[in-house]
């Protein structure tokens, strides 16, 4: 069964050409035409690929990664720990194996 081709563009903004118009905008000097040559040139390596951004997620400072380290140690639930810090499931792993824990090696 043949599938027609959905053109994604018109729901997917083209991230290339935000993140140079954001520079340009943001860096006076930055020109146009060297703007151009590295869309041309990221466009060329990865046009059409399906990439992931990553939101870029807040970090636990020191003190937050301790008390969550704290509170795995007890026996409160992996969900109550998660909603207490606002952190997921696996960010409670990793506090937990980084700094031993039930979960340590």
């Amino acid at each position: 069964m043949m599938r027609d081709k959905f053109d994604f563009s018109a729901l997917e903004p083209d991230i290339v050409a935000l993140v140079l118009q954001k520079v340009i905008a943001m860096s006076p000097g930055f020109s146009e035409a060297l703007a151009r040559q590295i869309e041309h040139e990221i466009k060329e390596l990865h046009g059409g690929q399906r990439l992931f951004v990553p939101k870029g997620a807040k970090r636990l400072t020191p003190e937050q990664r301790q008390a969550v380290f704290q509170d795995g140690l007890t026996s409160m639930d992996n969900d109550e720990i998660g909603k207490k810090h606002n952190i997921s499931r696996r960010t409670i792993y990793r506090v937990m194996k980084e700094g031993g824990g039930r979960f340590g090696a």
